[in-house]
């Protein structure tokens, strides 16, 4: 059987410019309809609101809800507030998503149709970029490429996700580098290599992990373009300014500021017991990324504690990652000296997929599987080239339908790969509709993760204070984040967990355990407090109406006040105590004291009343006005 050719030749300038004129408009059909591709796959996101962390990098950022005005604010700054969450500095996102508030601000359908745009964008570039490589006689090898791209699961997180719009930037901006790297070797113009070098510091802003690519470029000089190891050397290293100029910003920014320290919730991988152990994790989770990429079922918002657990070398799954990405690693070096393209597509996804298996450096998660997006391109470029070889042939000219005939059965495995691939992706995105949906799906995938259960038990309870609601629905609703809770206790108990089954049974108005429960949360201080006060402010005006036990609840009350003094209900039950045990000049300053924190009639009328008892008439007719 004839195999496509494992060492294309790059074509010259003039045989190019044939090509272009020739199959100028089937490219452009073909280019609109991989884009068309990319928007339906994922239209069904269009309505789907703002989940995990789109808030801090969009609702909460206040350089972003400032419109176009934060623009500048961006560029001086880190990617979120206080640079929680480490020293990043993606700007790019961040200016589109203010570009995007100011047309229509706190509005999710925006940044999702753009997310949607910028993905379908990538497709088509994705097809240029390969169609040039793989040169005329690999016709169909590009459009597969670019449609399975477009279809693979593994990718729903980073589009219908709205603040994974750094990871589609920045595959953008680096294809579009590519794409004038490219130009510069047809025509010989220099503004076109400065044009590139500018397009990759674009990618590097958008997310820093593009620095993996930079070798890329020298490495095209070799293997696509077939010049000496010293042009490629000399050609690549100019890539090396953009990196070293993203560093000079970050330091300028950033200066000597401590790294945040990573938490082993985050990533389980920090609590290693020693070198071997935090390697054979490592290579437990690049072999996770390989068998998504392969087969991407189930899929999760989230591997955090206790989803990969921590391994040692005695497990089989180790050592054969170790095996196959050592025989990836032999494969590429070995197809290095003929320059056969192959080896350059896996050298590129192990450039692309080493930065998150832990070994090079500790990163804020565990795993992700935004962060196989760019990794992706390249193994589904080298698992679609090698299917060629073995079972496509050449395009040597003559007869497209002929072609497409001969090669019907190869055709008919990538349709049905693609086929297989939509569904999927289409029915995981509805996964992605909110933060209910994500988590309780999601929980339900891996019950051993702490994170899913607590996110599942919080929307849960959260979703329970909708009006509407029989007593029964939200008992139930109760009942079921309590279970999420106890799924946490079994497995490592968190403070969260113990401040949602405070707000569970503050909510089961059940306040004695409420407060024992919060008891067990020694940070999140504030939040505690708030909740504490709320059940100590029930638990005495419980005692005043249906106890009839007004020390008890003067008490409690005091108890409230001391943890939330600026709660005017409290004042209030306390100023409604001190008038029914006939101290009215208490009860006057308390209830003055709630309508200064929230002023209204109500507050008013009780402050007139104790008065009144007083004959203080001038703050009766003080107040008087006020209820007027």
């Amino acid at each position: 059987m004839a195999k496509t050719n494992s060492k294309p030749t790059h074509t010259t300038s003039k045989d190019r410019n044939h090509e272009v004129t020739t199959s100028g408009k089937l490219q452009m059909t073909i280019c609109a309809i991989l884009f068309l591709v990319g928007i339906m796959v994922y239209a069904n996101t269009l309505h789907h609101s703002f989940v995990l962390d789109d808030p801090l990098a969009i609702g909460l950022n206040k350089n972003v809800t400032s419109g176009l005005s934060g623009i500048d604010d961006i560029i001086r700054g880190g990617y979120r507030e206080n640079n929680f969450g480490g020293k990043l500095y993606r700007p790019v996102s961040l200016i589109l998503f203010a570009a995007e508030w100011s047309l229509s601000p706190d509005n999710p359908v925006i940044h999702h149709f753009f997310n949607i745009i910028w993905f379908s964008l990538c497709v088509v570039f994705i097809y240029l970029v390969t169609s040039r490589w793989l040169g005329p006689k690999n016709i169909v090898l590009p459009l597969i490429i670019s449609v399975i791209f477009a279809v693979h699961p593994i990718h729903t997180e980073v589009v219908a996700n709205i603040k994974s719009r750094d990871e589609i930037m920045a595959l953008f901006f680096i294809l579009a580098s590519l794409l004038s790297w490219d130009k510069y070797f047809e025509v010989m113009k220099k503004r076109f290599i400065i044009l590139s070098m500018i397009l990759y510091f674009l990618a590097l802003i958008s997310k820093e992990s593009a620095i993996t690519m930079f070798p890329l470029f020298g490495m095209t000089v070799w293997f696509i373009y077939r010049q000496t190891w010293r042009a490629s050397l000399s050609k690549g290293t100019l890539f090396v300014i953009p990196v070293i100029l993203l560093f000079v910003i970050r330091h300028a920014i950033f200066g000597g500021s401590p790294d945040v320290l990573v938490d082993v919730m985050d990533n389980p991988i920090v609590a290693a017991t020693g070198m071997l152990q935090h390697f054979a994790t490592s290579m437990l989770i690049l072999g996770k990324y390989l068998f998504l990429e392969i087969c991407p079922w189930p899929l999760s918002s989230d591997y955090s504690y206790q989803v990969i657990p921590l391994v040692g070398l005695n497990d089989w799954r180790v050592w054969t990652s170790i095996l196959v990405h050592l025989g990836l690693l032999l494969f590429a070096i070995k197809g290095m000296r003929d320059k056969q393209i192959i080896a350059m597509m896996i050298l590129s996804y192990l450039m692309a997929i080493v930065l998150y298996c832990q070994i090079p450096v500790v990163i804020g998660t565990m795993f992700g599987e935004r962060l196989a997006f760019l990794p992706s391109l390249w193994f589904i470029c080298t698992i679609s080239y090698l299917a060629g070889r073995l079972w496509l042939t050449e395009y040597n000219g003559g007869d497209i339908k002929q072609y497409l005939v001969k090669n019907k059965l190869f055709l008919a495995g990538a349709i049905g790969i693609t086929l297989l691939f939509g569904f999927i992706t289409m029915e995981r995105n509805r996964d992605w509709k909110d933060n209910l949906t994500l988590f309780t799906k999601d929980a339900a995938t891996y019950p051993q993760s702490v994170r899913l259960n607590n996110g599942a038990a919080e929307q849960i309870l959260q979703a329970s204070d909708k009006a509407g609601l029989k007593e029964e629905e939200v008992n139930t609703m109760l009942s079921q984040a309590e279970k999420y809770c106890d799924a946490i206790m079994k497995i490592k108990p968190v403070a969260t967990a113990y401040l949602t089954m405070g707000n569970i049974r503050l909510k089961q108005k059940r306040y004695d355990e409420a407060i024992k429960y919060y008891d067990q949360v020694n940070d999140l201080k504030a939040i505690v407090d708030a909740n504490k006060a709320l059940s100590y402010r029930e638990m005495g005006r419980n005692a005043g109406q249906n106890e009839q036990n007004l020390p008890k609840s003067q008490e409690l009350l005091t108890k409230s006040l001391a943890l939330n003094d600026a709660d005017a209900e409290t004042w209030f039950l306390m100023g409604v105590s001190y008038g029914m045990s006939g101290n009215h000049q208490k009860a006057a300053e308390h209830f003055e004291k709630a309508y200064a924190l929230k002023p209204g009639s109500e507050y008013a009328k009780n402050v007139v009343m104790a008065y009144q008892m007083l004959g203080n008439q001038a703050k009766v007719m003080e107040y008087q006005k006020l209820i007027k």
